[in-house]
């Protein structure tokens, strides 16, 4: 009789279950926040798309009336063509995730000379994310005409004295846009982290870029 030998199979122990268990749940929790980041950033640029495609079609507006439309003429959102902004923009754009008109506000005059447009961003890792602005403070991004006062937002530096008449205006780049920076008592720019590459002197000619000089 020809004998056999019995060959011992070792399987994984419980704790070794339990560190492959625990490290494929770190794995996809890592993968579901990077897939997610993603969503958030592409939401994010589309909502600065529809915000520029919103802001030509309002300028377009005021250089046929004179005046920038009133918050009632952009209340809503979509392609109904009973939308007063019609026929200069024929979608209106809508929140990505909300399906709601992004806020639109202006000077509170009949005839409005400035405008300024919300969004919330879901990144606030964006470096243009500027927190607690607009309507209820809960916005974080804006786009405006260029004469608009710059929103001061929960999470910036407040501006308790005003500058005198006799400074001369300095300015800033905001989400690639011009706008003037805020100046303390002394005519000395307010330079904030919401000024992209700011880097304390708003307007100085040896550092322009990306400032912006006027």
């Amino acid at each position: 009789m020809i004998s056999k030998k019995l060959k011992s199979v070792s399987g994984f122990t419980l704790t070794e279950m339990m560190i492959v268990v625990a490290i494929l749940g770190i794995l996809a929790v890592i993968g579901i926040m990077s897939f997610m980041q993603q969503q958030f950033k592409g939401n994010d640029a589309k909502r600065k798309s529809d915000l520029d495609t919103i802001k030509v079609a309002v300028e377009e507006y005021e250089k046929d009336n004179n005046c920038y439309p009133s918050p009632t003429l952009m209340a809503n959102c979509g392609t109904d063509t009973g939308i007063a902004i019609h026929p200069y923009l024929n979608n209106v754009p809508c929140d990505p995730v909300t399906n709601k008109p992004y806020p639109y506000e202006t000077d509170g005059s009949t005839c409005a000379d400035w405008f300024r447009l919300y969004s919330l961003l879901q990144n606030t890792k964006d470096v243009t994310a500027i927190p607690g602005i607009g309507p209820g403070n809960i916005y974080n991004f804006y786009m405006s005409s260029d004469n608009a006062p710059i929103p001061v937002g929960t999470g910036s530096t407040p501006y308790p004295t005003a500058p005198p008449g006799s400074c001369t205006k300095k300015y800033g780049c905001i989400g690639q846009q011009c706008v003037e920076v805020q100046l303390d008592a002394n005519c000395n720019p307010a330079c904030q982290p919401v000024y992209d590459f700011c880097f304390g002197q708003c307007d100085s000619p040896t550092n322009p870029a990306p400032e912006c000089i006027n």
